[in-house]
């Protein structure tokens, strides 16, 4: 079984996992943890709950605080800083020039890099882990870890936070999301499906929505000075509540989904609620797609950014009942290339 101690200061340092005076993992080898804990002597005198508690962690805390959000698997994950750094500068590179026929004396022919660096802030959130003496000790006579689930609970609300901030940034800061990036360039149109229609589900005809991917591919070409073709790789973000449309089929029986595999093989399509407004939570007003190159020149074009997975800060033990309060942080997500992606609304 794996030991804590050997994996604490990777995970301090490449995931920004940090549990001070924990030195175990739960059933690691010479350490017992009952779940259903005897109260007694190997308690705080002013406590029921366990001192071996806040030394000891659940490996699923662990498996569950170093697995992508929906938004890093789509859009890439940094861990950038740590949760005392709260400004970090961020370069943002645009690449110009144009060629032309070589000679010996021909002067003409330019290229150049534009860089900009933007600012950002970190945003480190909280909540709380609370467990009682009674309650856990119900809980064990079931073969449950009370403690356990109830930091699982903590870690998982701080998750979906992370997730939003990836995605939407924080109002007031210069925390930025995936979706609202001051970078991104302006959205266009999708075109009229039936009347002056533009959603997808104001048609059931797969030809229709197949030209707003062949518009939105034909903008970042251009965004690209033609340095993409149906053979580069892609990816597409579409709003989760828009996916059955990839099963909309035309007259000779070849559904959206097929079309588009074989117009562009490396077409990577992807779906996130948040990108639609029906389960968007309210962050999102319009249904957006999104698509963009997710590497140019060797450098990747969009990244999410954290400053840490997670902190364990001081166990607060009372009369009968303990609390724990738990932390993360990020800077939101930041778009590096952002002439490698284009967006379209009315979808």
């Amino acid at each position: 079984m794996a030991s804590f101690q050997k994996d604490a200061s990777r995970l301090a340092q490449d995931w920004g996992i940090n549990l001070p005076g924990v030195t175990h993992y739960v059933g690691e080898r010479g350490n017992a943890y009952d779940a259903a804990p005897t109260f007694g002597a190997v308690t705080a005198p002013n406590s029921g709950i366990p001192a071996i508690i806040n030394t000891m962690v659940d490996p699923q805390l662990i498996r569950q605080l170093v697995t992508p959000t929906k938004s890093e698997e789509i859009y890439g994950s940094q861990k950038k800083g740590d949760r005392a750094v709260k400004t970090v500068m961020f370069p943002v590179i645009e690449a110009s020039g144009y060629a032309v026929a070589y000679g010996d004396y021909e002067q003409a022919g330019d290229s150049s890099a534009n860089a900009n660096w933007v600012s950002r802030q970190s945003f480190t959130f909280q909540t709380w882990a609370k467990y009682g003496d009674l309650e856990s000790e119900m809980m064990g006579m079931g073969n449950i870890d009370w403690v356990a689930e109830q930091r699982t609970a903590g870690s998982s609300v701080l998750e979906k936070q992370q997730n939003l901030l990836n995605l939407f940034g924080i109002s007031g800061l210069e925390n930025y999301g995936a979706l609202n990036d001051p970078a991104l360039p302006a959205a266009i149109t999708a075109s009229v499906k039936t009347g002056t229609a533009t959603s997808w589900l104001s048609t059931s005809d797969p030809n229709a929505i197949y030209t707003d991917f062949v518009d939105l591919f034909s903008a970042l070409n251009k965004a690209m000075m033609g340095n993409i073709d149906n053979q580069t790789r892609v990816k597409v973000v579409i709003p989760s509540e828009l996916s059955p449309v990839m099963t909309y089929t035309n007259s000779f029986g070849i559904t959206l989904e097929d079309m588009l595999k074989k117009s562009w093989p490396n077409m990577e399509i992807v779906f996130l609620p948040e990108a639609g407004v029906t389960m968007s939570g309210g962050y999102t007003s319009a249904n957006v797609m999104q698509m963009f190159v997710p590497e140019v020149d060797g450098v990747e074009t969009v990244t999410t950014a954290f400053t840490e997975r997670l902190t364990m800060h001081r166990l607060e033990q009372y009369s009968t009942n303990a609390r724990q309060k738990m932390s993360r942080g990020g800077w939101g997500s930041i778009w590096k290339r952002p002439m490698a992606v284009q967006q379209m609304v009315g979808i």
